[in-house]
């Protein structure tokens, strides 16, 4: 069985990488269709369908079946399923999750979005980020040199993993490496490892995208491309695991790249960090019982199950923790997963992030904890548009972590 997180492979046999009509999905793929008792219980938990956009998740698997029923030979992209329905899944996984039946919705929108993409149907927003993607390695459109330069504000010097051996090769990621709002966790990551001892290395600017979101926006031939540049730059070093500090990283360097030649033990960086407190190598000061609340990221914790060091960091950092009601696999989604985070807000009603802290002010809590990039930034850009920053700060884990200072000699 494929690991939830594995994107499926385009069959060999497929003359294009996409599906265009409901006759070139597989036996499986039909059979769901006809499975749905239409209890609606996907579209109760779809971010896209609660902030506006045009995706039901139950109505996507009702009017293919329907077709099905039909004309199986229907054109299917524009025909049966607009083009923007499919463009609106974060691809959250949350309508898989809540499906008592098991259909899987998410290989249909990643198999149609593939066609899409190979005719060249792709907003102008998320067409320039696969340009910046393809021509330099990551979607902000930032030189390759430039991806380290958040270690020059360091205290310590980094180790390049390309030239010298280590323990945890760290796959840093692009929004914890070029993202302005997010560069200090980042820092404050490496000052932990650093603190814990940690024998740690990067791969400066021969890390790309990971392009767990390039292949489920449908640009399979890119994520092909991505993924083997870094897995021979991983190959290249010696290193005996890999930590990420983006979940999505994390999904697709555990789970995608291992069926191109990169079979790695790779963890997230929370799980390292729980790993050090539990063994004694932090020597954390605890706060003062501030109150949190955390949002589970859907590729740490639906994806990949990633639930429980989290929490055990923001406990042992001495934080009262209240789980949100919609907490674990039941989690809501950011909005920024799938590519979303490359297009527009066109039609969108409410932000899914808006949403999300809208659940988190109920709680009246000090603190909404975040263990991924693309959460920090989408999070503290709802709380500036709700006008709450204020009252309601966004802190990453990693943040909420202080070391007791040395003894002075």
């Amino acid at each position: 069985l494929e690991a939830a997180g594995t994107a499926p492979a385009v069959p060999p046999d497929r003359e294009s990488p996409g599906v265009a009509s409901l006759a070139q999905f597989d036996w499986k793929q039909q059979l769901d269709l006809l499975s749905c008792t239409e209890c609606g219980r996907c579209q109760a938990v779809c971010p896209a369908y609660a902030s506006g956009l045009p995706l039901s998740p139950k109505m996507l698997i009702t009017d293919m079946r329907d077709a099905l029923a039909n004309d199986a030979s229907t054109p299917l992209v524009g025909g049966v399923i607009a083009e923007e329905t499919l463009w609106a899944c974060t691809t959250c996984r949350a309508c898989m999750e809540a499906c008592p039946v098991e259909i899987e919705h998410l290989p249909k929108i990643n198999d149609m979005r593939r066609h899409l993409v190979d005719e060249g149907h792709v907003s102008p927003m998320l067409q320039d980020a696969l340009s910046n993607l393809t021509r330099l390695g990551n979607s902000m459109g930032k030189p390759s040199k430039m991806r380290a330069r958040w270690t020059k504000e360091l205290g310590f010097p980094v180790k390049d993993a390309r030239s010298e051996p280590v323990d945890v090769l760290w796959f840093v990621g692009d929004y914890a490496s070029y993202d302005p709002r997010v560069q200090d966790v980042t820092r404050k990551v490496a000052e932990l490892f650093t603190a814990a001892g940690v024998d740690f290395g990067i791969l400066f600017d021969a890390e790309r995208n990971s392009g767990n979101d390039v292949r489920r926006a449908g640009e399979e031939g890119l994520f092909e491309t991505l993924a083997q540049s870094n897995i021979d730059a991983i190959r290249a070093c010696s290193f005996n695991r890999i930590v990420t500090t983006d979940p999505h990283s994390l999904n697709a360097l555990k789970n995608d790249y291992r069926h191109f030649g990169g079979a790695f033990e790779v963890l997230h960086y929370t799980a390292l960090l729980a790993e050090l407190v539990a063994a004694g190598r932090l020597d954390i000061a605890p706060a003062d019982g501030a109150t949190v609340t955390y949002h589970d990221p859907c590729y740490l914790g639906r994806y990949n199950g990633g639930f429980d060091a989290p929490r055990d960091l923001i406990r042992a950092a001495g934080y009262t923790l209240h789980d949100m009601p919609r907490c674990r696999e039941n989690s809501f989604c950011c909005g920024a997963g799938g590519g979303r985070i490359w297009q527009g807000d066109d039609g969108v009603k409410e932000r899914p992030s808006e949403n999300r802290i809208r659940e988190a002010l109920g709680l009246n809590v000090e603190i909404f904890v975040v263990a991924c990039p693309k959460d920090k930034v989408m999070y503290t850009a709802a709380t500036d548009a709700l006008g709450v920053a204020s009252s309601l700060r966004i802190l990453d884990v990693a943040e909420l972590i202080n070391l007791r200072e040395a003894p002075s000699a």
